[in-house]
């Protein structure tokens, strides 16, 4: 099977937005906002590593895939799977923005200091989770169309494991060309999301009374994560009206993070 350019191009396409709208959100906020720190943004980075790609990781080991009556319900439901891996991301992340504007970021005062988290937030997840996956399938396309095709690249391997390989790569090269630029196009509504989030949780935890909108943040992250889940289950099965309802959620987010942010008038 030949390596279509149109794939590798989106493929480039999405690697450039994942990895490189993160630093330019983060130099034209720090030359809009003179003055701003770079911890909560260095943070906001941290507790995603920590909360998302460690904790979480953690809790889904003993839910999901150690073998129990636990995890043999929740795989065998998907109602149960799908209300799980929602609430799950909603609980660590918003949990974890909550714990870091409580405490290492607790004499960052400035509400700007909630918009530069989440770009750290977003920021390193758009770079971990498509950034460098985009990349090595794009170098792992590059390869198999410079050496004319999948059987001359499996030839290299060893016996015994070309077979997965061979299907893994066909797999891989049948998937439609567009499902990778819809990666990159994702990227840009979720670190709004992330900014738009951590602003809300910000007010949560620095302002008397605010203190409701952390289990909102929560909430309204697990919704939308309920339409990622819903896709990787199968239930909803055109990537592009899941794209849809993503940019939807995140401008109703953003508007409403953008009022709390404006109504603001602490210094």
């Amino acid at each position: 099977m030949n390596v279509s350019w149109v794939m590798m191009m989106n493929m480039g396409i999405s690697a450039a937005i994942a990895l490189f709208l993160p630093i330019v959100l983060l130099v034209v906020w720090k030359v809009k906002k003179r003055g701003i720190r770079m911890l909560p943004f260095l943070v906001g980075a941290g507790v995603f590593i920590i909360f998302a790609l460690f904790l979480e990781q953690i809790c889904h080991y003993f839910v999901l895939n150690r073998v129990s009556p636990l995890s043999e319900f929740m795989n065998g439901h998907i109602w149960a799977f799908t209300l799980y891996g929602a609430l799950a991301a909603g609980v660590f992340e918003e949990t974890g923005r909550f714990l870091a504007f409580k405490t290492v970021l607790r004499r960052s005062k400035g509400k700007e200091t909630a918009v530069t988290y989440g770009i750290g937030h977003g920021g390193v997840e758009s770079i971990l989770v498509v950034g460098i996956s985009m990349i090595s399938s794009l170098i792992l396309v590059a390869a198999i169309s410079a050496m004319g095709g999948v059987e001359n690249y499996v030839a290299l391997a060893p016996a015994e494991t070309q077979e997965v390989l061979r299907e893994n790569l066909n797999i891989l090269l049948q998937t439609p060309s567009y499902t990778f630029l819809f990666a990159g196009i994702e990227r840009i509504s979720t670190i709004f999301f992330h900014i738009a989030l951590s602003v809300i949780v910000f007010f949560a935890a620095r302002r008397p009374g605010k203190l409701y909108l952390y289990p909102l943040a929560i909430i309204i992250h697990a919704f939308l994560d309920l339409f990622a889940v819903f896709y990787q289950k199968g239930v909803i099965k055109n990537i592009a009206i899941m794209e849809l309802i993503i940019i939807a959620v995140t401008a109703a987010t953003a508007y409403f993070a953008y009022r709390i942010y404006k109504a603001d008038t602490v210094q």
